[in-house]
């Protein structure tokens, strides 16, 4: 599964980049907000008006200054990305933190032959229509990426020899040296390219690591993988832990799947569910025993209905108005 969103997160941006060779491209830019040195570009290009989208540091950038973006007045800027794969050139104009112009591609010849003399076949391999695409849109994808020799040779003295499509994925989502030494001094040895690319993508950092471990949890990657995607972190281990559940990582996962959240256990101790466990929460929410339901069911005169009756009640369909229809027949 893992490898199959990967490849198809990689698909996409392949897909995106068809005719920039062409020089047929255009790009919009917006500085983000939370960090002003950051700069999101937006890539529309081809007669279908394909779109790819990436975020960059200002410093990645030769000829462009945060004055010239954040300029109050429409201003002109030409700017370059310097890359080993080649040179992507902008022009265009830039009017408080916004910006737009146009593209031009120029690819490194020598490039896909330094490539090859480390081992690395220079094209998709994995995707017969990927094969068909040129030389130069594989170039400037791997320019616009930041994928080079060196950061190839530094990821093979890591030990991952792959093919070319995941170098350049490892390099898409941030994976480096630094990433994998460290995950490695955690006791994570041996991380497949894919598992690296998966704990990226759902944001299993050293330092979220190192929480979990401080809430006494010692978890695998997958097991992390499914915190940080469920949202079982140690800081909600901790609220539940302060309302009385000291739960175990199966059963915090589970609370999040079923949306046993601390207001829903702060509703029912209102109502008089004060000494639910934890597999009482989990059935209610499955079985849809809501505050509501319980505060419609009081209101026509049944109070204090133990757990596993309104359980019961709600997997036979049985509610208030059911009730109430059964009073007024007798």
């Amino acid at each position: 599964m893992k490898r199959i969103l990967t490849l198809t997160l990689v698909v996409s941006l392949f897909t995106a980049a068809s005719a920039l060779a062409s020089l047929d491209a255009a790009w919009t830019a917006s500085v983000d907000d939370e960090k002003p040195d950051r700069i999101y570009f937006n890539i529309t290009h081809g007669k279908h008006f394909n779109n790819m989208g990436s975020t960059f540091r200002l410093s990645a950038f030769t000829g462009l200054s945060a004055a010239q973006v954040s300029a109050a007045t429409m201003t002109p800027v030409q700017f370059a990305m310097n890359r080993e794969a080649g040179t992507i050139a902008f022009e265009g104009t830039f009017r408080k933190g916004k910006g737009a112009g146009q593209i031009e591609f120029t690819p490194n010849p020598a490039f896909p032959d330094a490539v090859r003399r480390l081992g690395v076949e220079f094209d998709l391999g994995e995707d017969r229509r990927h094969r068909e695409r040129d030389e130069d849109e594989w170039l400037f994808m791997l320019a616009l990426n930041d994928v080079s020799t060196t950061f190839i040779r530094a990821m093979q003295a890591e030990g991952y020899k792959v093919s070319l499509e995941k170098y350049l994925t490892m390099r898409i989502f941030d994976i480096t040296p630094e990433y994998i030494r460290e995950m490695r001094s955690l006791g994570f040895k041996n991380i497949s390219a894919d598992e690296l690319v998966s704990s990226r993508i759902h944001k299993v950092t050293p330092e979220y690591v190192r929480a979990t471990r401080a809430a006494g949890w010692n978890l695998t990657l997958d097991q992390l993988q499914a915190s940080r995607i469920h949202k079982a972190t140690p800081e909600f281990h901790e609220e539940m832990r302060k309302l009385g559940y000291n739960l175990d990582f199966d059963d915090l996962v589970s609370f999040r799947i079923h949306r046993v959240t601390p207001e829903f256990i702060a509703e029912l101790r209102k109502l008089g569910y004060d000494k639910l466990s934890a597999d009482q929460l989990v059935a209610m929410r499955i079985h849809r025993v809501t505050p509501e339901f319980i505060r419609e069911l009081e209101a026509a005169g049944y109070k204090n209905v133990p757990v596993e009756k309104l359980v019961a009640m709600r997997i036979h369909k049985v509610d208030a108005k059911f009730m109430k229809s059964m009073s007024d027949a007798d």
